[in-house]
């Protein structure tokens, strides 16, 4: 068995045996909503504002399970959240589109229409089937005729604000995808070729071999330092992406993926940081979670590709998440300090969406690279 291969058969074990379980039964409340975090004592925090965004997560990451046949009460778990999140979240003033956030007693927070949450409650949809197909449909309406934009793109949300961000048309792009996928219907692929064009001509930066944050109404890289910014999470993360893209489009991806894939992890010897600046400086030495499950999709996307060496550096990967981020009861450590130690003051639900499609992904590409 290759090394990929027992890796994957052990984060497979690990999000089975202790992930869906732990979580499904520490951070639900009573009406089948997510709380926002655990306390690092793993008791749920029930004063915590709660992202409505969180929700449509979840819903991805039960419906997952329940579509590998991960966890028996899985599909219970996607349903009963996606129904939470559309009775607390759509449209309760009556205005169209999900609200942004919710008080602890889950009344409105934050009214306001958020494009980056609206790819995820798409995603959410796609994952329900039938049960999501009227609302999705509604949302591709709301996003077209409220947050279209002259200068490509969608506007970050209703209200409009600046500066604009790749982060919620990367993840439009994944939902497009996510539709494509699970319905074969091909309209649901627009989106994403749409999404594609903008990646080659404002996202990339093929100066430096980055994906560009903050971007102006315009779509000119925004002022620095903030315009400056380099997310390496967000660059492997779109190795993947690419990927995807090209396996559901046929359109060739190859040399961005590439060029993404090796200023990622030319020179790196651990983990990748939160934070750099343009020519790798560090901007913040910390190392989140989900920045290093993007690490071991983007190992596997070139894995996928033929890459050599990039199977053994996806297993390496899964074994350090076991080794400093991932906990025997099902829970994670969420950041560490540049010395590697844990300094996450909660445990994010959030991230288990970040967890949970690595696994996946990790499962998949070792039974077709055998």
């Amino acid at each position: 068995m290759s090394a990929l291969a027992q890796q994957a058969q052990r984060i497979e074990s690990w999000v089975r045996d202790a992930a869906l379980p732990f979580w499904a039964g520490q951070a639900r409340d009573l009406d089948g909503g997510w709380y926002e975090h655990l306390k690092l004592d793993k008791s749920p925090d029930a004063e915590a504002v709660r992202r409505l965004r969180v929700q449509a997560r979840q819903v991805y990451v039960y419906a997952l399970a329940d579509r590998l046949g991960w966890y028996k009460d899985a599909r219970y778990v996607a349903d009963t959240t996606f129904d939470f999140m559309v009775e607390k979240g759509y449209r309760p003033d009556g205005k169209p589109g999900f609200v942004h956030l919710l008080e602890p007693n889950c009344t409105v927070h934050d009214a306001r229409r958020d494009l980056y949450d609206h790819a995820f409650y798409l995603l959410a949809c796609a994952n329900v089937g039938e049960r999501g197909e009227t609302i999705a449909s509604e949302i591709v309406d709301f996003i077209k005729t409220s947050m279209s934009s002259t200068t490509g793109g969608w506007s970050e949300g209703v209200p409009p604000a600046l500066p604009r961000r790749q982060n919620p048309h990367m993840h439009l792009l994944e939902a497009g995808m996510a539709y494509y996928d699970l319905t074969g219907d091909k309209k649901w692929l627009a989106w994403p070729g749409k999404v594609f064009e903008l990646f080659k001509s404002k996202i990339f930066d093929p100066n430096h071999h980055i994906i560009r944050e903050y971007f102006t109404e315009d779509w000119r890289y925004a002022d620095a330092p903030k315009g400056n910014s380099v997310e390496p999470g967000h660059g492997v993360e779109w190795v993947w992406l690419l990927g995807q893209y090209e396996r559901y489009s046929g359109t060739d991806t190859g040399s961005y993926a590439g060029k993404l894939y090796d200023r990622a992890f030319k020179g790196q010897k651990d983990f990748l940081n939160d934070e750099e600046g343009l020519t790798g400086n560090v901007r913040r030495g910390t190392k989140r979670l989900w920045v290093q499950t993007e690490v071991v999709k983007s190992h596997l996307a070139q894995t996928e590709r033929g890459f050599s060496g990039s199977a053994d550096m996806a297993a390496a990967a899964i074994e350090g998440l076991f080794q400093y981020y991932l906990n025997d009861d099902g829970s994670w450590n969420d950041q560490l300090d540049t010395d590697l130690n844990p300094i996450a003051k909660t445990i994010p639900v959030s991230t288990f969406y970040h967890v949970m499609c690595m696994a996946a992904e990790a499962v998949r590409v070792s039974r077709i690279t055998r």
